[in-house]
């Protein structure tokens, strides 16, 4: 399974991690393989292109980002919204994703 959380600070969101695989059943390794894409075009946005204040971390089985402080027009967290509906919309037409919003 899939594991992406979602943080959010004053109803902002800020940050996620998502880590894990979405199994053994066919079809699935195309799940793994769009969480991947998206996490990383993600990660890839923020820092890269829109060069936000953000710390990344990337292991073997987990990838997260977390907004080290929040820009006034809100953009990054647009960014993370939109993954944490992306993905959403992948668990509900594929299932093997636990999406789950945290507040901190």
């Amino acid at each position: 399974m899939v594991k992406a959380s979602f943080y959010r600070k004053n109803g902002l969101y800020c940050g996620f991690v998502v880590s894990g695989h979405a199994g053994g059943r066919f079809g699935q390794d195309i799940v793994c393989a769009g969480v991947s894409s998206a996490v990383m075009l993600t990660i890839n946005t923020l820092t890269d292109f829109l060069v936000c204040d953000c710390t990344v971390r990337i292991d073997e089985n987990a990838a997260g980002l977390r907004l080290d402080s929040f820009e006034e027009d809100g953009t990054g967290r647009a960014v993370v919204y939109s993954l944490k509906e992306h993905l959403q919309l992948l668990a509900e037409e594929n299932g093997g994703i636990n999406v789950i919003v945290r507040n901190i």
